[in-house]
């Protein structure tokens, strides 16, 4: 090729030193408005979120700098692909390029400059801008998005500042005559609009649009932290300062603490700092908002809307609150104890308008209670976040202020939390009756055969609930073709108090739990055979906290165990296509997906699935203690999904939650369908039916 290719002919830029000092201060202005934001998380509550900084940092490689949970949309998560790759590859070619025109260092040529510095950044350039070019179009005519005019203003300069840099690129492929512009070919198209450019208005054109390049970029930079473009750090860490414990774990209350003046979270600042960070770490995507089945179902709930709704208070209440703790600080003794912010904003000397602010409710003037309310805690939002931000713990907090602080609950839930104090279940049923579905079935109970391997744990659905207890027997039944070695607590059994506690009751649960944990200790109970998912939540991710370590299995999980051991030999007589709806709490919340499939492919069975299914599975619209409250706004959560199993035109539905059964059951009868509605152990143990 003769002379080797380089970057050394550059069109040298007047006064190029000053765009360092410019620089310096725009990055000074970014750290300014961070240290802004970082104040308003401040006032929030301590917490932990460093421990097992190795795994978390690979989380965050792999969520953030990977792309990984953005890609689970194909359209949105490409397009933000090439704006995320084709930046990182600008940035690493405009710090080479610097380096070496203004720092000395080696000359960049060869093949780095062909492939690299040529090419690769010219179709990177180009991906940018038709990336941005996409994200305006889909911000101008997607409403749902919630988009803000600064929104469109940055997508615009960062738009601008692309096709500005291949103008100044065109204007020195044309006034150098560059011979490697073949390698540049964006650049030589834009080198084509010069052609008739004498060398001098080439000059003076490369110096306007090089410095309007830069000066809109240094703008970028200053406004970045300050704009929605803050998401670029703060997604990262976000992904980094992630939950580490079990899914759907919430924040422990020890109700034995005898300083304990308050629970949950009342007002803003009772929230810990991640809570305060998570809201301004959304970056209002909708995706959250587009897998809830409350918003779906037209009820006043947005995950995205609860986010943006706490910042907006966090944006006016947090710099009052900040103020306040400071001068509180510095007036502090050497050993003197911080007042409670409460106390310190009562006594405040304020104006009338952060009064108004400070006297504000979180709940009733920030977010309505319908709202908080609806929640089915089907963790639906946090499985989409590609920011994995928490929402469904935020709201679990606020109902258990309302419940325990406020008595301020649906009044539906009033009779619910009556029956699991007196009777030990959410019907109120008497629990001396809670083993009589067991009659004549020959089970015995761990005081009749303590020594059993495990404990079947039929919860409050399969005891007393007439449909379910067709589950329970159909269950019994299988275990012992299979020769498990099982019995049950009987009537000492009680509710496991995971709806009370997802309501916000923790007196309630703490209660159940601590009567449950005391007698399975007593019995040494090892292994736990669970029905019902939320059981499944409950002794496996809740108990823990109160001392009561288990192992716990699903029952669909011992099935399909006990299949591949060959200790359960299932006649293929199932001919028909079953839709088979994931529990949101044996699905998202313990990743359990397989095992139910393989127990009804089992029978011969062929699964057919919903749209939504596996993690992105809809809600039946029981969760979160929703079993037991007044369905009155919009559709039926119910309805709506078993409108999606019906379009399958599958032969029947299977579930494998009673929950989720019952829901379904309704929604079938509602819809006047005419598919059965079984779980996976009946459709497992009709294969029996033959058999006395």
């Amino acid at each position: 090729m003769g002379e080797t290719p380089t970057r050394e002919v550059l069109w040298n830029i007047d006064n190029s030193w000053i765009m360092y000092p410019l620089f310096l201060l725009a990055l000074g202005a970014a750290v300014f408005f961070f240290v802004r934001r970082w104040r308003l998380w401040k006032i929030g509550q301590p917490e932990d979120r460093t421990s097992h900084w190795k795994e978390r940092l690979i989380g965050a490689a792999k969520d953030s700098l990977l792309q990984i949970k953005v890609l689970e949309r194909k359209g949105s998560g490409i397009m933000h692909l090439f704006m995320y790759v084709a930046m990182i590859i600008l940035l690493v070619a405009t710090v080479t390029v610097a380096a070496q025109a203004d720092l000395g260092l080696p000359t960049v040529q060869g093949d780095f400059y062909l492939y690299f510095l040529s090419l690769t950044v010219d179709l990177a350039g180009a991906a940018f801008c038709m990336a941005m070019i996409g994200c305006i179009i889909r911000r101008l005519v997607n409403k749902s998005l919630d988009t803000k005019p600064q929104d469109i203003i940055v997508l615009v300069a960062l738009l601008v500042i692309g096709i500005t840099g291949f103008i100044v690129e065109g204007m020195r492929i044309e006034a150098t005559d560059d011979p490697w512009r073949a390698w540049s070919p964006i650049g030589s198209l834009f080198a084509q609009l010069f052609v008739t450019w004498t060398p001098e208005q080439l000059h003076v054109a490369h110096q306007l649009f090089w410095w309007f390049h830069l000066a809109l970029a240094f703008g970028i930079i200053a406004y970045w932290t300050y704009s929605k473009l803050v998401h670029v750090l703060l997604v990262p860490a976000a992904a980094f300062y992630r939950s580490l414990a079990p899914k759907g774990e919430l924040p422990f209350i020890d109700m034995e603490d005898e300083n304990l003046l308050t629970m949950g979270v009342g007002t803003l600042e009772e929230m810990t700092w991640k809570d305060l960070f998570d809201t301004e770490a959304c970056t209002r995507c909708n995706r959250c908002q587009e897998a809830c089945p409350a918003f779906n179902t037209g009820k006043p709930l947005s995950p995205k809307a609860l986010m943006q709704d706490m910042l907006g208070e966090l944006e006016q209440r947090g710099p009052i609150v900040y103020n306040v703790q400071q001068k509180a600080r510095k007036a502090l003794a050497e050993g003197e104890e911080m007042p409670p912010t409460a106390e310190l904003l009562e006594q405040a000397d304020l104006s009338e308008a952060d009064r108004a602010i400070v006297d504000r409710t979180l709940v009733g003037d920030v977010i309505k209670p319908e709202a908080l309310w609806s929640c089915t805690t089907c963790a639906s939002c946090m499985e989409e976040c590609p920011a994995l931000l928490e929402h469904v713990p935020k709201i679990v907090k606020m109902r258990t202020y309302q419940v325990s602080m406020e008595s301020a609950f649906p009044p539906e839930a009033q009779a619910t939390f009556r029956n699991m104090e007196n009777n030990g279940n959410p019907w109120g049923l008497g629990w001396q009756t809670r083993a009589k579905w067991a009659e004549g079935q020959d089970v015995p109970t761990l005081a009749e055969h303590p020594e059993a391997e495990y404990l079947y744990w039929p919860g409050c659905s399969g005891a007393f609930d007439s449909r379910n207890r067709k589950v329970t027997l159909a269950l019994v039944k299988l275990l012992k073709k299979a020769g498990v070695d099982f019995a049950i607590l009987g009537n000492e059994e009680k509710c496991c108090g995971d709806s009370a506690r997802r309501m916000g009751n923790e007196f309630v649960y703490f209660m159940l739990a601590s009567e449950n944990i005391a007698t399975l200790q007593a019995y040494g109970v090892k292994k736990i055979i669970v029905q019902c998912p939320h059981c499944y939540q409950s002794l496996a991710r809740d108990y823990p906290q109160l001392g009561g370590n288990f192992e716990v299995i699903h029952y669909s999980e011992l099935l399909a165990q006990l299949v591949r051991e060959g200790r359960l030999e299932v006649p293929r007589t199932v001919n028909e296509t079953v839709c088979f709806h994931d529990s949101c709490y044996l699905g998202r919340y313990q990743d359990v997906y397989d095992a139910p499939r393989q127990v009804i492919a089992q029978t011969g069975a062929t699964v057919v699935e919903m749209e939504r299914h596996g993690k992105h599975s809809f809600c039946c619209g029981a969760g979160g203690g929703r079993m037991w409250l007044e369905e009155n706004t919009g559709e039926r959560i119910n309805v709506a999904r078993t409108e999606q199993a019906l379009a399958t035109g599958a032969d029947a539905v299977a579930t494998a939650c009673p929950f989720c059964l019952t829901m379904l059951a309704d929604g079938m009868t509602t819809l006047e369908g005419n598919k059965d509605v079984l779980d996976i152990a009946e459709l497992m143990a009709g294969a029996w039916d033959d058999e006395s």
